[in-house]
């Protein structure tokens, strides 16, 4: 068949089994992940230097998605980043990357597996998934988690996950899949965001001493639901799918130590509370694709509608002042009386109208563009200020992307892209908290080769441009369009068998981010982004005895970052960071069970590093801890 040329998508997706390790199953470095696991150079939110989430850049089983929040990670089994050679010959590729997830209820395999984790410092977890037929061609998931965690920080949640799903299978090559998961996590105290003053690094926080307030429990809720259809009709293939996410959050607190001092003291310590906050999408897409062959060339017309709406109800903070206070010290103050004020509104819709042509020669050349038309609106209304702000755009957006095979082994690739996207939500530490402006247009320009080492071991070169406004806080800490970005770097990855039961997955990127724009020329912002590094490197090894053949299997996983921008001015930076991670995993019987111990060792040289956000607040990383994990497919 003529669409049997084109690169296959990923197969029915897993809930996660004893066999399963993310370091093995990798294609790249580039990020992906298998349940709790996850590998590679960038994830879910940070595509070489920006989210591909916040960007609206995710999927679902291929199918255009708007989430409000992290998936329930029962009801994905995985998902895999789409960015450089990934992206090819993926339908109608976007700057920022795409993160394409896995449902667990696609799976074709009967399946009851038990997970039991004990997790960082004395964490507990349980899980389950099943898997099993209903009747001929159909089939049921259902899944769950509960959990009390833990934190690093101090203090600790409670969260439970319960997903479920029904998958049909009319006949060969088609599917019909309706899903359903909820998320609920509360008695979430929150930990305490660090913003230093001057130039000099906050001191070191005695590890897992709780020192934010006790009654500053968060709790939110999450849902996702929907369906989705992939239907062949001979060249002629039908999909389409319609999802509905909602997060609900009924209270929320933000500890802000603003304008930080050398020895951990602040003049005012403010805690913002907020709550009765929702966030809905109604999202998805529907396409008609067109396959044919002509001698050795292959053709694909893809016509696509996508759209979503969106409703969010935020706003109505309450700013509490703690007066002085200090991070060295649990300082609990007595619960003061939260009135929370109005709600704001954000309501949104974008309807996009695109067709894609690929044009492929099997071992040769791939050839895909493509371009869309949007109707987008978003209209914002502060209630309390009296103030509306409304934004309305019709974006043309467009990709070319290709490939070329100069010889069995080696590929070049290559593209451009323009697209619209979204921008993060105004941060906790905004003066306009929770805003999001409307969307902006972006751009891409990427360029390499993939070259096979032999026929298990893979290697990805390229470099790339991003382009796109610059959003984030003025010397007011007003969220706003403070000028230009542009990233520029080189990414490579490794991955493969460098023989039979030794896996490896090595990646390196170099991002040079820059921001351009009057308040950098007047010196009143640095020239690099707040949160961004230079270098990332990771090398992770999965070592399976007796050439793969060994129940035993040992694995490593190293991380090793450069500095990272802590403040608008450049003038302070994290100091670079490495970690090692050692695990082990064995599988063995139990009874008519197949069981699989897994154990690792995280931070084993217990190092002591400050992650920064985009917003500048700084926390510190998690130290050594002993995760341990049994998992039993029955």
């Amino acid at each position: 068949m003529a669409s049997a040329c084109f690169i296959a998508m990923p197969g029915p997706a897993l809930a996660q089994r004893v066999d399963d390790n993310v370091i093995t199953n990798a294609n790249d470095a580039f990020g992906q992940s298998v349940g709790n696991e996850r590998v590679g150079l960038y994830s879910n939110e940070d595509v070489r230097g920006f989210s591909p989430v916040d960007a609206g850049n995710a999927r679902i089983e291929g199918l255009y998605f708007a989430p409000v929040d992290r998936l329930p990670n029962r009801l994905a089994r995985g998902s895999r980043v789409r960015v450089g050679i990934a992206a090819q010959g993926y339908p109608f590729p976007a700057p920022t990357g795409i993160v394409d997830f896995d449902l667990s209820a696609a799976s074709d395999a009967d399946q009851f597996t038990i997970g039991l984790e004990r997790a960082q410092f004395g964490s507990v977890l349980g899980s389950l998934d099943s898997n099993f037929a209903l009747g001929s061609g159909l089939r049921a998931y259902l899944g769950g988690t509960v959990r009390r965690q833990n934190r690093h920080e101090g203090g600790n949640f409670k969260s439970w996950i319960a997903s479920g799903g029904v998958a049909w299978r009319p006949y060969q090559g088609a599917s019909v899949i309706a899903f359903w998961g909820k998320t609920r996590t509360y008695d979430d105290e929150a930990a305490p965001a660090l913003f230093p003053g001057g130039d000099a690094l906050p001191p070191q926080i005695p590890r897992r001493r709780m020192i934010g307030q006790s009654w500053s429990d968060r709790d939110n809720t999450q849902e996702v639901f929907g369906a989705l259809a992939k239907l062949p009709l001979g060249d002629w293939r039908i999909e389409a799918g319609l999802f509905r996410a909602v997060r609900r959050v009924d209270a929320n607190f933000t500890d802000i130590f603003a304008n930080l001092r050398a020895d951990g003291t602040v003049a005012n310590r403010v805690m913002v509370v907020d709550g009765n906050n929702r966030d809905r999408t109604l999202s998805g897409e529907a396409r008609v694709v067109r396959s044919f062959a002509d001698g050795p060339l292959a053709h694909r017309v893809t016509l696509s509608f996508r759209g979503r709406t969106g409703d969010r109800r935020f706003g109505g903070v309450q700013r509490i002042s703690l007066g002085p206070s200090s991070i060295l010290f649990a300082d609990e103050r007595r619960r003061p009386v939260i009135t929370l004020g109005v709600d704001d509104t954000d309501d949104s819709a974008q309807a996009t109208l695109g067709v894609a042509y690929t044009l492929t020669r099997p071992g040769r050349f791939l050839v895909d563009a493509a371009v869309a038309a949007s109707r987008y609106s978003k209209t914002i209304r502060f209630v309390s200020a009296g103030l509306v702000t409304s934004n309305r755009d019709r974006p043309v957006t467009g990709s070319i992307t290709g490939n070329y095979s100069l010889t069995p082994r080696l590929t070049f690739y290559g593209g451009y892209m323009r697209g619209f996207e979204e921008v993060a939500v105004a941060p906790q530490n905004a003066t306009n908290r929770g805003a999001v402006p409307p969307a902006i247009r972006t751009s891409q320009t990427d360029l390499g080769f993939r070259y096979g080492l032999n026929k298990g071991l893979s290697l990805v070169a390229g470099v790339f441009q991003i382009s796109k406004p610059y959003y984030n806080l003025d010397d007011q800490l007003l969220y706003r369009d403070l000028g230009s970005s542009s990233n520029r770097g080189i990414e490579v990855s490794l991955t493969g068998a460098l023989r039979s039961g030794l896996t490896v997955v090595l990646g390196n990127v170099l991002i040079d981010s820059r921001i351009t724009g009057l308040l950098v020329d007047e010196g009143r912002i640095g020239a690099r982004p707040v949160g961004t590094i230079r270098r990332r490197s990771i090398a992770n090894i999965d070592w399976r005895l007796d050439g793969g053949a060994s129940p035993l299997s040992l694995d490593a996983a190293f991380e090793s970052l450069s500095a990272r921008v802590g403040n608008p001015s450049n003038s302070l930076y994290a100091p670079p960071r490495e970690t090692l991670d050692l695990g082990m995993r064995y599988r063995f019987p139990l009874g008519k069970t197949r069981a699989l111990l897994r154990l690792q060792m995280a931070n084993v040289f217990d190092g002591y590093g400050w992650q920064v956000s985009s917003n500048g607040a700084f926390l510190y990383s998690a130290g050594r801890r002993l995760l341990a994990e049994l998992r039993f497919d029955l």
